[in-house]
């Protein structure tokens, strides 16, 4: 079964996408990875903290972006591919 995305899903995809290539740099992928990848496993997760995407899901009132299950899926998945600690 194959599901269509709407045009906002879509949209936030291209912009995750765009801010894990800005993020998940060849070093912090390999830092992350690696054996002994604390400090940086760390500074990549507070980043994506700080940026606001480890709270998409919340509601606003509480800092988070209010967005919906098909969102957070895809924040998700976009994590998944650019190797993100999420």
């Amino acid at each position: 079964m194959q599901v269509d995305e709407s045009q906002e899903v879509k949209a936030l995809r291209q912009e995750l996408r765009a801010y894990f290539a800005k993020v998940m740099t060849p070093e912090v992928k390999e830092g992350c990875h690696a054996k002994e990848s604390g400090q940086v496993y760390r500074d990549a997760v507070r980043q994506i903290g700080k940026d606001g995407w480890l709270a998409i899901g919340w509601p606003k009132e509480y800092g988070g972006q209010g967005r919906g299950q098909s969102e957070q899926l895809a924040l998700l998945e976009e994590a998944y591919i650019a190797g993100a600690p999420i």
